[in-house]
């Protein structure tokens, strides 16, 4: 059976799923971070401004696309802040939503408000307010309502906000985890791939994203997710984001991921490594200069496999995990 997992005859989206500006506490306007994400060569920005959904789609056009959304904490001290209490733990999501023009905030808090600026207050808009809890059950609570509405929920920078395995291995609804925060590993940090392949491991159904979690202008450009779609329209993007059809990067591109009889076959931009990874303990890679093909023989004991490609540089790109069994 063959299946078309990235598929080269579609066109391919350059996205930025982490994003804040002027509306909270970013040091950019909406209309410049789409106009220096557009140079770059970005199609789609998910504004995901703290704690209040805005509709961005006055920023559409034939060649840009806004993602509404927001990011949302949910600590263990609610009243503290978190460059105050280093050690204090903390959750962060983004609610991605599936409606352009909602303008309604999921799971509001006025606690965590102080995001938002005077000027900008009369943006939120709520329904009730929502008590948050730092526990397994209360922030699965949370997913569980932004599910209901639609939202995807992405899994943010867990190290960051030191989250171990014993807090989100429990999480239920989780569309994406966040492997890669270029704010984060920026400013000294490291990734979270761990992360996303204990929760694989632990049998749940979830994606790997890319972002940059950009501020100001020094923090932006660094990790990005690619979309795999027909077109740049908001149903087509949201559509691919929730079935998977895109893979997570900080530099390689791959142009095409194909599994057949067993096989699964490549193609990149120019890699000096690309690996195979599995449920378990095989691994494999193919290691040289300028590996631009090639293909990776699969095991039914493999359960599921992945692909990570590295360039010269040292920057990586992350396929989805697939289940073998779904492949049959």
């Amino acid at each position: 059976m063959k299946e078309v997992l990235i598929d080269k005859n579609l066109n391919f989206y350059k996205a930025n799923l982490h994003c804040h500006t002027t509306l909270s506490d970013g040091k950019m306007t909406r209309e410049e971070v789409k106009e220096s994400y557009k140079e770059k060569g970005y199609s789609v920005i998910a504004y995901t401004d703290h704690e209040h959904v805005i509709d961005n789609s006055d920023l559409n056009d034939d060649n840009f696309l806004a993602i509404t959304s927001t990011e949302v904490a949910i600590k263990e001290y609610p009243r503290q802040s978190t460059l105050k209490n280093l050690k204090m733990k903390v959750c962060h999501l983004n609610f991605y939503s599936p409606d352009p023009h909602n303008n309604n905030s999921p799971c509001y808090s006025s606690i965590y408000d102080h995001y938002v600026t005077d000027e900008n207050r009369h943006l939120i808009k709520f329904e009730k307010e929502w008590k948050r809890q730092h526990t397994t059950r209360g922030i699965n609570k949370m997913i569980r309502e932004a599910n209901k509405r639609g939202y995807l929920v992405s899994f943010n920078h867990p190290s960051w906000s030191l989250e171990t395995e014993r807090d989100y291995i429990g999480l239920e609804g989780v569309w994406a985890v966040e492997l890669y925060n270029h704010s984060v590993v920026n400013s000294g940090g490291h990734g979270d791939e761990h992360v996303f392949e204990e929760m694989l491991r632990a049998g749940k159904k979830v994606f790997c994203s890319a972002a940059d979690d950009n501020h100001s202008e020094n923090d932006r450009f660094g990790g990005f997710t690619v979309i795999n779609a027909e077109k740049l329209d908001y149903d087509t993007i949201f559509n691919a984001l929730r079935y998977g059809y895109f893979y997570a990067s900080t530099g390689p591109e791959i142009k095409s991921l194909v599994y057949e009889n067993g096989e699964v076959f490549f193609e990149c931009s120019d890699c000096v490594k690309v690996s195979l990874m599995t449920e378990g303990r095989r691994r494999c890679a193919i290691n040289g200069e300028n590996i631009n093909d090639g293909k990776f023989t699969l095991k039914d004991t493999d359960g599921y496999f992945r692909l990570v490609f590295r360039d010269a540089k040292g920057n990586l790109a992350w396929s989805q995990a697939y289940d073998l069994e779904d492949l049959k």
